[in-house]
């Protein structure tokens, strides 16, 4: 149990607030595995009595396929090693699971470990929310080394404080995917992209119309990543969004109205892509209506596997006159464990062994055999059965060049959705640019200033 009763109460109280604000957003996109099978969630209650081993831990975890394949794995390999730790899987629907998880930390029926997105807990308190892992699992420096630094920034998190393992990322926005068969049409050796105006050209000359003049295939959309993009480009033109300190949102800038009308002239101007092809870009991808997209690198392997896209990964191409070298991977998928057992002891101990091993290389390698987006942990791809797995090496080739120029705001802001229709309106013609920055601008800021007065509350 949580030692500290007034503390327990206290993040209850916000915990409560915070449940409440994150049922009322809408779901979040999952990184890892689109349209997974619906399932009830377990009643775990914050434990099952052990049945088999001395201990047992009880384990929540997105129910999708290849999720399903890593934990029945991995809890085969612990129970071998480890027989007096029974190891109580809980498979649980994305929506679910999004929907449960912090109203069940706020009243303490949360499971011991949990897999968690940062996207859901950027409007919390962190340190509220899982149990310090800091110590206990080697030290800061230990596991910035093991695994990319950036991947421990996706959240708010006091310096030199370790609050969760990294995971798998669908890194939306960084990495851009192609239909390979579409690109050798034009002769387009997209592996050597240096430029983000060199894709953009490339989408120029991909891009076919119909005989009336309308686009009937986009060389390039940017509809899924329009505004994670305008975070990158904004950083590498040298400007600033966010001040982490002060929590000042300003996309209003200069800057900010460059980047912006980058995007927008991508459609209107290099007429790469429209918004009458087509509502949903992962299905017009399906159906062969769009040559190089930016939903994530995650979509390479259910695009190739579901719809025999002959697809790849690059990491998204920075802008020729850039001042940083910076991509914004979007939010990523991690493990945290419940700050009940931090007086468990044995329980402490299993759970910590767990989720240390689900971030292994034996672990995660085989995730990328139908799964094309990112880890974080450097070991699995100094491993060489990286290669031997049927996406292993596109995972490698992107995670080695995208994670060491990744970059979080480090925002509170829970729900970028609103911010991001009011661009879109503005990439429409409905406003302009500058009424569209200035609407963000408004709506992220009373959103950031909620979110730290519950925090601070």
């Amino acid at each position: 149990m949580v030692s500290n009763s007034r503390e327990h109460a206290v993040s209850r109280r916000q915990f409560l607030k915070l449940g409440a604000l994150a049922a009322g957003t809408g779901l979040l996109a999952a990184c890892v595995a689109p349209g997974a099978a619906p399932a009830q969630p377990a009643e775990a209650e914050g434990g099952a009595p052990a049945t088999e081993g001395a201990t047992t831990i009880v384990v929540w975890y997105q129910d999708w396929d290849g999720a399903n394949r890593i934990m029945d794995a991995a809890k085969e390999a612990r129970t071998q090693s480890n027989p007096d730790v029974t190891v109580d899987l809980q498979p649980i629907a994305y929506s679910d699971l999004f929907a449960k998880l912090l109203p069940a930390i706020a009243s303490g029926t949360e499971g011991d470990v949990m897999m968690m997105y940062t996207d859901w807990l950027v409007g919390t308190d962190p340190t509220q929310v899982f149990l310090e892992l800091t110590d206990i699992a080697g030290g800061a420096q230990a596991l910035k080394e093991a695994m990319w630094p950036a991947a421990f920034s996706a959240l708010d998190v006091p310096e030199g404080k370790i609050l969760y393992l990294p995971w798998l990322a669908g890194i939306r926005g960084a990495a851009l995917t192609v239909n390979k068969d579409q690109l050798a049409e034009q002769n387009i050796d997209y592996l050597n992209f240096k430029t983000l105006e060199e894709v953009i050209e490339a989408g120029k000359a991909l891009t076919e119309k119909n005989a009336d003049g309308k686009i009937s295939r986009s060389g390039l959309s940017l509809r899924s990543s329009q505004y994670q993009l305008l975070w990158s480009l904004i950083w590498q033109m040298g400007g600033e969004f966010f001040d982490r300190e002060t929590g000042q949102w300003t996309h209003s800038t200069e800057i900010g109205e460059q980047a912006a009308q980058m995007i927008y002239d991508t459609y209107w101007t290099d007429q790469t892509c429209d918004f009458e092809l087509f509502t949903s870009e992962f299905e017009a991808v399906s159906q062969k209506l769009v040559s190089i997209w930016g939903d994530g690198a995650w979509t390479c392997s259910v695009q190739t596997d579901s719809a025999q896209i002959n697809a790849d990964n690059i990491v998204t191409p920075r802008l020729a006159d850039k001042v940083n070298d910076v991509v914004y991977p979007q939010h990523i998928a991690g493990w945290g464990l419940s700050k009940r057992l931090a007086d468990a002891g044995d329980k402490l101990t299993s759970g910590l062994e767990f989720a240390q091993y689900l971030v292994s290389a034996d672990s995660t390698i085989q995730a990328f055999d139908a799964y094309s987006g990112v880890c974080m942990t450097k070991a699995v791809y100094d491993d060489p059965r990286i290669e031997q797995v049927k996406y292993g090496a596109i995972s490698k080739r992107i995670a080695t060049e995208m994670w060491p120029i990744a970059k979080y705001p480090g925002d509170h802001v829970a729900n970028q959705g609103p911010a991001g229709t009011e661009f879109e309106r503005a990439l429409r013609q409905e406003i302009t640019i500058k009424e569209a920055l200035a609407n963000m601008d408004a709506y992220l800021q009373d959103q950031e200033n909620q979110a730290r007065e519950r925090i601070s509350g």
